[in-house]
């Protein structure tokens, strides 16, 4: 989760510094496309660890769960919770994109 914060700061500091136009509404929609991705894993991964015929045990299923899950811990439990802070993630970053875009806006028409 970190590492995705760094990401999306850097890339807005990217935008902003190639001067390119609304750089954190961009740098929001990164993080979206990002956190989609990792609740799709995530939630694919949890699915998967519900059939136990489809693993030889307790198993992640794909490389993207496996850099947010890590090495430790592996539960069905765990699966299920990382999946449900994932979409709680997502879902505070879809909110938070339009309020930025008015934000960003708004501050650009402003007058220096």
């Amino acid at each position: 989760m970190f590492g995705c914060l760094v990401l999306i700061v850097s890339s807005i500091l990217v935008f902003r510094n190639l001067k390119i136009i609304n750089p954190f509404t961009k740098g929001v929609g990164i993080a979206i496309a990002l956190s989609i991705l990792g609740a799709a894993s995530l939630g694919q991964n949890y699915t998967q660890s519900l059939i136990p015929e489809a693993n030889d045990g307790l198993g992640i299923s794909n490389t993207i769960a496996y850099w947010i899950i890590g090495e430790d811990g592996w539960s069905q439990e765990v699966f299920k919770n990382m999946f449900e802070i994932s979409l709680i993630v997502s879902l505070i970053l879809i909110v938070t994109y339009p309020i930025v875009t008015v934000i960003e806006t708004k501050l650009e028409r402003k007058p220096a």
